[in-house]
């Protein structure tokens, strides 16, 4: 169970740092971060668009780790079927 978890955190992070970066480096304006930042009025900030690459790389970073967990899940639990018995050719 332990290292399922521990997947599912690698995953996380790899994700957050990806997005985190490439939003870093193209800064466009994105759904949530933007929003985020224009509703609470911290949009006027000096450094903003750092805090709004950080709140996009955590929410694609949880939709990405939210995904990975149910198709785990979905795999784990697949019925395994009988492995098919070949046989040996004769020579």
């Amino acid at each position: 169970m332990r290292k399922k978890r521990l997947k599912g955190a690698y995953f996380f992070i790899v994700f957050f740092l990806l997005f985190a970066s490439a939003i870093l480096f193209i800064p466009v304006p994105m759904f949530p971060g933007d929003t985020l930042l224009q509703m609470t009025n911290l949009g006027t900030l000096e450094h903003a668009f750092i805090l709004s690459a950080l709140v996009n790389a955590l929410v694609y970073g949880l939709i990405a780790w939210a995904v990975f967990a149910f198709a785990m899940r979905r795999i784990e639990n697949a019925p395994h079927k009988e492995p098919v018995k070949r046989h040996k050719r004769r020579e």
